[in-house]
Protein backbone atom coordinates (compact mmCIF):
# COMPACT_ATOMS: atom_id res chain seq x y z
CA UNK A 1 0.00 0.00 0.00
CA UNK A 2 2.05 3.50 -1.11
CA UNK A 3 2.31 6.16 1.87
CA UNK A 4 0.15 8.72 2.13
CA UNK A 5 0.71 12.75 1.74
CA UNK A 6 1.04 12.99 5.26
CA UNK A 7 3.44 10.10 5.95
CA UNK A 8 5.50 11.02 3.20
CA UNK A 9 5.90 14.90 4.57
CA UNK A 10 6.32 13.04 8.15
CA UNK A 11 9.04 11.28 6.83
CA UNK A 12 10.62 14.57 5.05
CA UNK A 13 10.81 15.98 8.31
CA UNK A 14 12.34 13.52 10.17
CA UNK A 15 14.58 12.83 7.52
CA UNK A 16 15.55 16.94 7.94
CA UNK A 17 15.41 16.65 11.26
CA UNK A 18 18.00 13.90 11.53
CA UNK A 19 20.38 16.19 9.17
CA UNK A 20 20.36 19.04 11.33
CA UNK A 21 21.10 17.23 14.35
CA UNK A 22 23.75 15.40 12.65
CA UNK A 23 25.06 18.53 11.54
CA UNK A 24 25.23 20.21 15.00
CA UNK A 25 26.32 17.21 16.47
CA UNK A 26 29.09 16.72 13.56
CA UNK A 27 30.22 20.51 13.96
CA UNK A 28 30.36 20.63 18.15
CA UNK A 29 31.77 17.11 18.43
CA UNK A 30 33.32 16.04 15.54
CA UNK A 31 33.28 12.92 13.70
CA UNK A 32 34.91 11.02 16.57
CA UNK A 33 32.66 11.86 18.69
CA UNK A 34 29.37 12.02 17.21
CA UNK A 35 27.28 8.73 17.26
CA UNK A 36 23.87 7.64 15.27
CA UNK A 37 23.06 7.09 18.99
CA UNK A 38 23.41 10.52 20.00
CA UNK A 39 22.11 11.56 16.67
CA UNK A 40 18.32 10.12 17.63
CA UNK A 41 18.41 10.92 21.16
CA UNK A 42 18.79 14.67 20.03
CA UNK A 43 16.47 14.54 17.48
CA UNK A 44 14.01 12.68 19.63
CA UNK A 45 13.77 9.85 16.87
CA UNK A 46 14.33 6.02 17.45
CA UNK A 47 17.53 4.69 17.19
CA UNK A 48 16.29 2.46 14.28
CA UNK A 49 14.44 5.16 12.75
CA UNK A 50 17.95 6.58 11.64
CA UNK A 51 18.67 3.56 9.95
CA UNK A 52 15.64 4.48 7.61
CA UNK A 53 17.04 7.45 6.02
CA UNK A 54 21.39 6.77 6.23
CA UNK A 55 22.85 3.35 6.15
CA UNK A 56 25.54 4.64 8.33
CA UNK A 57 27.41 7.77 9.99
CA UNK A 58 29.85 8.03 7.46
CA UNK A 59 26.46 8.32 4.91
CA UNK A 60 25.13 10.88 7.69
CA UNK A 61 27.90 13.19 7.02
CA UNK A 62 28.71 13.12 3.54
CA UNK A 63 24.67 13.77 2.93
CA UNK A 64 25.09 16.45 5.76
CA UNK A 65 28.17 18.24 3.99
CA UNK A 66 26.98 17.55 0.15
CA UNK A 67 23.56 17.82 0.26
CA UNK A 68 23.44 21.50 1.57
CA UNK A 69 25.96 22.40 -1.00
CA UNK A 70 23.84 21.97 -4.03
CA UNK A 71 21.03 24.61 -2.58
CA UNK A 72 23.50 27.15 -1.49
CA UNK A 73 25.56 26.94 -4.94
CA UNK A 74 22.50 27.98 -6.48
CA UNK A 75 22.03 31.18 -4.24
CA UNK A 76 26.02 31.82 -4.07
CA UNK A 77 26.61 31.41 -8.04
CA UNK A 78 23.49 33.78 -8.54
CA UNK A 79 25.19 36.78 -10.68
CA UNK A 80 26.13 38.23 -13.66
CA UNK A 81 29.83 37.73 -14.58
CA UNK A 82 29.25 39.85 -17.76
CA UNK A 83 27.68 42.78 -15.83
CA UNK A 84 27.63 46.00 -17.30
CA UNK A 85 28.34 47.33 -14.28
CA UNK A 86 31.17 45.01 -12.52
CA UNK A 87 31.61 47.40 -9.34
CA UNK A 88 27.90 47.82 -8.64
CA UNK A 89 27.53 43.81 -9.44
CA UNK A 90 30.58 43.22 -7.01
CA UNK A 91 28.98 45.75 -4.42
CA UNK A 92 25.46 43.15 -4.85
CA UNK A 93 27.46 39.79 -4.31
CA UNK A 94 29.45 40.87 -1.69
CA UNK A 95 26.18 41.51 0.39
CA UNK A 96 24.25 38.67 -0.48
CA UNK A 97 27.28 36.33 0.10
CA UNK A 98 28.27 37.93 3.48
CA UNK A 99 24.40 37.97 4.54
CA UNK A 100 24.67 33.84 2.80
CA UNK A 101 27.65 33.05 4.62
CA UNK A 102 26.74 34.50 8.00
CA UNK A 103 23.81 31.23 8.34
CA UNK A 104 26.57 28.71 7.30
CA UNK A 105 27.81 28.64 11.07
CA UNK A 106 27.78 24.69 12.34
CA UNK A 107 27.63 24.15 8.28
CA UNK A 108 30.93 25.34 7.39
CA UNK A 109 32.55 24.28 10.59
CA UNK A 110 32.02 20.56 8.89
CA UNK A 111 33.43 22.49 5.57
CA UNK A 112 36.40 22.90 7.04
CA UNK A 113 36.82 19.50 8.98
CA UNK A 114 36.90 17.95 5.68
CA UNK A 115 38.91 20.80 4.18
CA UNK A 116 41.35 20.30 7.13
CA UNK A 117 41.18 16.32 6.61
CA UNK A 118 40.88 16.14 3.06
CA UNK A 119 42.90 12.77 2.38
CA UNK A 120 40.20 10.99 4.97
CA UNK A 121 37.15 12.28 2.82
CA UNK A 122 38.20 12.41 -0.43
CA UNK A 123 34.39 12.30 -2.40
CA UNK A 124 33.07 14.70 0.05
CA UNK A 125 36.27 17.15 -0.92
CA UNK A 126 36.22 16.37 -4.46
CA UNK A 127 32.45 17.97 -4.35
CA UNK A 128 33.95 20.64 -2.06
CA UNK A 129 36.05 21.58 -4.18
CA UNK A 130 34.34 21.98 -7.28
CA UNK A 131 31.87 24.23 -6.20
CA UNK A 132 34.99 26.20 -4.86
CA UNK A 133 36.75 26.14 -8.13
CA UNK A 134 33.11 27.16 -10.18
CA UNK A 135 32.63 30.17 -7.70
CA UNK A 136 36.39 31.46 -7.91
CA UNK A 137 35.77 30.93 -11.63
CA UNK A 138 33.00 32.83 -11.79
CA UNK A 139 34.09 35.44 -9.54
CA UNK A 140 37.68 35.81 -11.64
CA UNK A 141 35.45 36.44 -14.84
CA UNK A 142 33.93 39.28 -13.36
CA UNK A 143 36.74 41.03 -11.84
CA UNK A 144 38.49 40.39 -16.04
CA UNK A 145 34.82 42.16 -17.09
CA UNK A 146 35.76 44.84 -14.28
CA UNK A 147 39.59 44.90 -15.50
CA UNK A 148 38.45 45.36 -19.35
CA UNK A 149 35.86 48.04 -18.34
CA UNK A 150 38.77 50.29 -16.71
CA UNK A 151 36.98 50.12 -13.48
CA UNK A 152 39.07 47.80 -11.43
CA UNK A 153 42.71 47.84 -10.81
CA UNK A 154 45.18 45.05 -12.90
CA UNK A 155 45.66 42.19 -10.77
CA UNK A 156 45.08 38.52 -10.95
CA UNK A 157 41.36 37.63 -11.26
CA UNK A 158 41.82 33.86 -9.84
CA UNK A 159 43.82 35.53 -6.97
CA UNK A 160 41.67 37.76 -6.22
CA UNK A 161 38.95 35.72 -6.41
CA UNK A 162 40.43 33.00 -3.67
CA UNK A 163 41.28 35.72 -1.44
CA UNK A 164 37.74 37.03 -1.70
CA UNK A 165 36.17 33.22 -0.88
CA UNK A 166 39.01 32.76 1.86
CA UNK A 167 37.19 35.99 2.98
CA UNK A 168 33.89 34.72 3.02
CA UNK A 169 35.01 31.54 5.19
CA UNK A 170 37.32 33.55 7.31
CA UNK A 171 34.89 36.46 8.75
CA UNK A 172 32.02 33.53 9.31
CA UNK A 173 34.70 31.34 11.56
CA UNK A 174 36.00 34.45 13.47
CA UNK A 175 32.92 35.85 14.13
CA UNK A 176 30.25 35.47 16.79
CA UNK A 177 26.86 33.32 16.20
CA UNK A 178 24.50 36.30 15.66
CA UNK A 179 23.38 36.09 12.40
CA UNK A 180 22.21 39.77 11.60
CA UNK A 181 24.34 41.27 13.61
CA UNK A 182 25.33 45.13 12.34
CA UNK A 183 29.16 43.96 12.32
CA UNK A 184 28.27 42.34 8.96
CA UNK A 185 27.27 44.72 6.89
CA UNK A 186 30.19 46.57 7.97
CA UNK A 187 32.25 43.92 5.95
CA UNK A 188 31.26 45.03 3.03
CA UNK A 189 33.21 48.55 1.64
CA UNK A 190 36.72 46.94 2.92
CA UNK A 191 35.24 43.37 1.00
CA UNK A 192 34.72 45.23 -1.90
CA UNK A 193 38.15 47.17 -1.97
CA UNK A 194 39.89 43.52 -1.98
CA UNK A 195 38.83 44.07 -5.93
CA UNK A 196 40.44 47.12 -6.08
CA UNK A 197 37.47 49.54 -7.33
CA UNK A 198 38.80 52.50 -9.16
CA UNK A 199 37.56 56.20 -8.22
CA UNK A 200 36.50 58.61 -11.21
Amino acid sequence: MPLSEKQLLNMKRRREKILETATYLFATEGYEGTTIKKVSEAANISFGSVFTYFKDKEELFYTAVTEPLKEISIHILDFNHNAENPVGELEEIIKKHIKLFSGFNHYLTLVVQVIGQYQRYPNIFKELDEFHDNFREKVSSLVKNGQQQGVLVKQDPLTVATLYTSLLIGIRLNSTDTRYNDIWEKYVPSALNLFGPIEK
